[in-house]
């Protein structure tokens, strides 16, 4: 059976517990996600946003966190860095989620 939910891809030398609150955020929401791991040259917009859902999330090695819809042209929606606060994490996966729910997204 195949999982559908928000793709977040993510550099494989990231710690989980570093980007767990953007778990929390989306989970808050009541959206599904599918957590990947690559390495950091592979991780492109093309490879967080072709889920079902065509919207992604991608962290790189440097901490950037990008949330990203499969149609948007410009370079990101919202970015975040790693380093972030645990509240902005928070909301920044809420935000993934609201986006998908077509939903306003909430203000840092």
């Amino acid at each position: 059976m195949l999982k559908d939910g928000i793709d977040i891809v993510c550099s494989n030398i990231i710690n989980v517990i570093d980007i767990e609150e953007i778990f929390f955020g989306i989970e808050e929401e009541g959206v599904p996600y599918i957590l990947k791991f690559l390495e950091d040259e592979k991780i492109d917009k093309e490879s967080y946003v072709n889920g079902r859902f065509e919207i992604g999330i991608g962290i790189n090695s440097d901490g950037e966190i990008l949330l990203n819809q499969k149609k948007y042209t410009k370079k990101y929606i919202l970015r975040e860095n790693i380093e972030s606060s645990k509240r902005n994490l928070r909301i920044f996966g809420q935000n993934a989620a609201r986006l998908l729910k077509g939903l306003p997204l909430k203000k840092l």
